[in-house]
């Protein structure tokens, strides 16, 4: 069992609110998968209601989630809990308590399947990874599910001047140098802009044979990009037309790069570089440390066009980066 004192609701009392806000901005496993803001886009046009999960020991707040509950119609849910990047814990020595506080809660309340994935890198990700398979969950890391491998680019002592200086950067260098000579330019975009990412999403979505996402997600980012800090758009127009748009987030000390798309109309510059150039210098004036990539293919991942995205994002950052993947148990 565990002594920990737990919260498990639909709807979270304001001062439960800004205490988890609190704790998942600072927490070292935090990620913006888990914060409150992201609660809407996470279930805009997909069948999940949100739960809210609130660990404290001796009042002190020690973990939380936001667990996904899959729904069937209406309020019908189906007996499986999801936890996207979480859930949060400061401390890899909170997470086994927090874990079994989580899977006593949600048995509580006829989850009988309970999915997790905290949001630890490297030997951290290696530890917790230990912790779960400790606890009785399972890997279910897939190679076209979330990421559990990434790219970072350092952000750490860094300006403006010094950002892509140095060799490492020799060849992004020239790719906005091409971009510029050609005309192109990049710029921050506004809610009002959204259609256009949305457009260029969903033609890379069709070309790739996948589903795009639909209206109501692009629509549940406005709210984040009205706010300021927590998420941005970035666009690169050239010649009058958008031919490149990004969204990416924003949480405690990384910036990620959460969804783009170029034109498929050939141009004599990367299209993206600009976009992205822009999105992490906004991160860096934002004050963070990192800016994640998004993800990269796992290392036995064959398949050419997550290669061929990867091999793009090597132009911003070399090192991979393990993360922890996606585990789940039976209850």
């Amino acid at each position: 069992m565990h002594g920990l004192d737990v919260t498990f609701t639909r709807t979270l009392s304001p001062e439960d609110a800004a205490e988890y806000d609190l704790f998942v901005d600072r927490s070292h496993g935090g990620a913006y998968a888990q914060a409150r803001a992201w609660a809407t886009p996470a279930t805009a046009g997909r069948p999940f209601a949100p739960r809210w999960f609130l660990a404290r020991r001796r009042g002190r707040l020690v973990g939380a989630a936001l667990v996904l509950r899959p729904r069937l119609l209406g309020r019908l849910s189906l007996p499986v809990g999801i936890v996207e990047r979480g859930p949060v814990t400061d401390s890899l020595d909170d997470l086994p308590e927090v874990l079994t506080a989580l899977r006593v809660a949600a048995i509580t309340r006829g989850i009988a399947r309970l999915q997790v994935m905290p949001y630890w890198a490297d030997e951290h990700a290696d530890r917790a990874s230990q912790i779960l398979a400790d606890g009785g969950f399972q890997s279910v890391q897939t190679l076209s599910g979330a990421h559990a491998r990434t790219l970072r680019v350092d952000l750490k002592g860094k300006t403006e001047a010094t950002l892509f200086a140095g060799k490492s950067g020799e060849t992004l260098r020239r790719k906005v140098r091409q971009a510029e000579k050609a005309g192109a330019f990049a710029r921050r975009g506004t809610e009002k802009d959204l259609p256009e990412l949305e457009k260029l999403y969903a033609e890379l979505m069709r070309g790739q044979g996948r589903g795009a996402k639909p209206r109501a997600w692009f629509d549940a980012l406005a709210p984040i990009l009205t706010e300021g800090r927590r998420g941005a758009v970035f666009l690169c127009e050239h010649e009058g037309d958008v031919v490149s748009a990004l969204y990416a987030s924003c949480h405690g000390r990384i910036a990620t790069f959460v969804l783009g798309a170029s034109s498929g109309v050939e141009r004599s510059f990367s299209k993206m570089v600009p976009a992205m150039v822009s999105a992490i210098r906004w991160a860096l004036a934002e004050g963070c440390e990192a800016f994640d990539m998004g993800g990269i293919p796992l290392e036995d991942d064959t398949d050419e066009k997550r290669r061929s995205i990867a091999q793009f994002k090597l132009d911003f950052a070399k090192t991979p980066v393990r993360l922890v993947g996606e585990h789940a148990r039976w209850l």
